[in-house]
């Protein structure tokens, strides 16, 4: 799990937990802002309780914005911990090269053919061109291969991967 994630679902979980103070200042939240939303949504979710369209009129002046955040981190910190686990995913390569390292400039491995199983060992969390790198075993060998030539089926998508097979399978375009 990468450090941003941990810092979500850190979060999320003190948020839901009633423990604001310290982790919402480290995200550059105003007291006053954090003071009100653990007075009006303790115990529970965030956006679930500014589903209220009555509760965002109790807020002070200036916290809107801060509110808004924090909801959009929960349901970040929700999603990820509801996303299937990478190795409970079935992947297959659209075509491309298995590389040493996660990068362009790594050296070539193997070449993939499109349709190849591929079986995602790890997220580095490494972007490149708005997709991630990741760790794979292939017939060809172990390396890394670009989320933006493959796709996962069998659960949620992970993020950095460019589509579900299921919708585009290997061959379909």
């Amino acid at each position: 799990m990468h450090a941003k994630t941990r810092r979500i679902i850190t979060l999320s979980t003190l948020l839901l937990s009633g423990g604001l103070t310290a982790p919402l200042q480290a995200q550059g939240f105003g007291q006053a802002c954090e003071q009100a939303v653990a007075k009006l949504c303790r115990p529970g979710e965030i956006g679930a309780c500014f589903a209220d369209e009555a509760k965002w009129t109790l807020l002070p002046e200036g916290c809107t914005g801060d509110v808004q955040t924090m909801i959009e981190m929960e349901r970040e910190a929700k999603a990820e911990q509801e996303a299937t686990p990478l190795d409970q995913l079935t992947a297959f390569s659209y075509g491309g090269i298995l590389r040493q390292g996660p990068s362009m400039d790594s050296a070539k491995k193997a070449s993939l053919k499109p349709g190849q199983p591929i079986r995602i060992l790890e997220d580095p969390d490494i972007w490149f061109d708005q997709y991630k790198w990741y760790k794979v075993q292939t017939k060809s060998g172990t390396g890394y291969h670009w989320g933006g030539i493959f796709c996962t089926q069998g659960g949620t998508k992970p993020d950095g991967v460019l589509y579900d097979c299921g919708e585009y399978p290997p061959g379909s375009f």
